[in-house]
């Protein structure tokens, strides 16, 4: 289904610079949309024109299959249902303090005093900013700008959150923040669309990539069509994301192959395989030179052993006392090393009583009596569980991927998981082992 669609949409600016020149686009419902493009590609413009802020000199806008209509009543229900946050938060955040500024699109919405209040506080607290909420937004960091106008838009619950570059002028913190806020929008629903110049960003998150360029449409599809088209980048004047030009580099070296990897793990996975040639490992007894060992895995480094029984096997080039590092050549076999499993605990969302809910001294207990590696939180209600009980998350950005990369190294890993969360943990994870790689165990359980 097409949550939203143009059809030859054009804008024009008085001063006569042709912005958008016949855009068609169909954006499904649940889906991360972004686009990307050069400066004065039409981006910022279509936004505008997607929310009713700008009415179309040619074509037409849609919503669920219903054209926009530019009266007072119909764009007051449009902006309810498609919410905008603008790259600069400062154009956004206007009222005295965080609590009024985030009600201000409930209020505006004509609910009750106490709906307002219920509606506010929980968004307030599922965004971590209940601390905040007596602050003037002039006051606060650029990240924490960011998530009042955001959380602002959500109050209203649309079923469309459209964010003009969404992270620029974070740091990495917070914008890790922000897009795992995004992930855990749209796990619940919500069609995100986002602008960005980010290529890494659009590559690893979006389900679909429009480029614009001129105000054209210029390609669109999966990242991994777009971002692995050399020519279209080139054209397009964007660079390709840092992940695809390492495989590029790999694959001219003969230690990678397949399709260019959109993800960290993607790569990995690309590259897993026969090892050949001359490998540094380091031994586990005293190794002589020209003596045949075994090679094998342990947490992501290559050990030599006594024996040549493993699965990979080589000839040592080097003298080498155990826990130094030795030269290998004629590698045969191939070096995986056993993996570790990902166990997931479901923690209720902030509208299931998050924290509140949750049993800390079973969650302690868990934690205590396992041999858990490393620790991952994600949503706002796992991170909150996890600093009641004491639990120093390890990461808390990207916290799928990274738990799988450890996993991939024979570690174990517990994360914590906001409400779907959790189900999402399971099916990445199953997503990757259908792919034929190496089968990583995930069990959920609540606490």
């Amino acid at each position: 289904m097409f949550i939203l669609e143009t059809r030859n949409l054009k804008y024009e600016y008085p001063d006569g610079t042709l912005a958008l020149d016949g855009i068609d686009i169909e954006i499904e419902k649940g889906k991360r949309i972004a686009f990307v493009g050069p400066n004065g590609s039409g981006k910022s413009t279509l936004f505008l024109l997607l929310n009713g802020i700008l009415e179309p000199r040619q074509g037409e806008v849609l919503f669920q299959g219903r054209p926009i209509k530019y009266d007072a009543k119909s764009l007051r229900e449009v902006r309810k249902q498609i919410g905008i946050v603008f790259q600069n938060s400062d154009d956004q955040l206007f009222a005295p303090t965080v609590y009024q500024d985030v009600a201000f699109g409930p209020v505006n919405l004509g609910l009750p005093e106490e709906k307002v209040e219920s509606c506010v506080n929980r968004t307030l607290e599922y965004f971590g900013l209940t601390g905040l909420r007596d602050k003037p937004p002039h006051h606060l960091s650029g990240g924490q700008k960011k998530k009042v106008a955001i959380a602002g838009v959500v109050a209203m619950e649309p079923e469309v959150i459209i964010l003009d570059e969404p992270l620029s002028n974070l740091d990495p913190a917070g914008a890790s923040e922000i897009v795992e806020l995004l992930n855990e929008l749209k796990h619940f629903g919500k069609t995100i669309i986002i602008s960005t110049h980010d290529v890494d960003l659009a590559s690893r998150w979006a389900d679909v990539v429009y480029v614009l360029n001129r105000g054209k449409v210029y390609n669109s599809g999966h990242p991994s069509r777009i971002f692995a088209d050399s020519a279209l980048m080139e054209n397009t004047k964007l660079k390709l994301p840092t992940i695809v030009e390492t495989f590029r580099e790999f694959e001219a070296r003969g230690i990678a192959d397949g399709h260019a990897p959109m993800t960290l793990l993607d790569l990995v996975d690309s590259v897993e395989g026969p090892y050949i040639g001359v490998r540094c490992a380091v031994a586990d007894f005293d190794i002589l030179k020209g003596q045949q060992v075994g090679l094998f895995m342990r947490e992501g480094t290559i050990v030599a052993v006594p024996h040549a029984e493993q699965e990979a096997a080589g000839l040592a080039l080097s003298d080498a006392a155990a826990g130094d590092e030795v030269l290998i050549e004629d590698v045969r076999g191939s070096l995986t090393s056993g993996t570790g499993r990902i166990h997931v605990v479901r923690i209720p969302r902030v509208i299931e009583g998050g924290s509140n809910n949750v049993d800390i001294s079973d969650l302690k207990a868990l934690v205590d009596r396992a041999t858990f590696k490393r620790v991952g939180a994600m949503g706002t209600s796992a991170k909150v569980t996890a600093a009641k009980a004491g639990i120093h998350p390890d990461f808390e950005v990207d916290v799928i991927q990274s738990a799988m990369l450890l996993a991939l190294r024979g570690l174990d890993c517990l994360v914590l998981a906001s409400g779907g969360m959790a189900e999402l943990v399971k099916q990445r994870v199953d997503e990757r082992n259908s792919n034929g790689c190496r089968n990583i165990q995930c069990s959920i359980e609540k606490i």
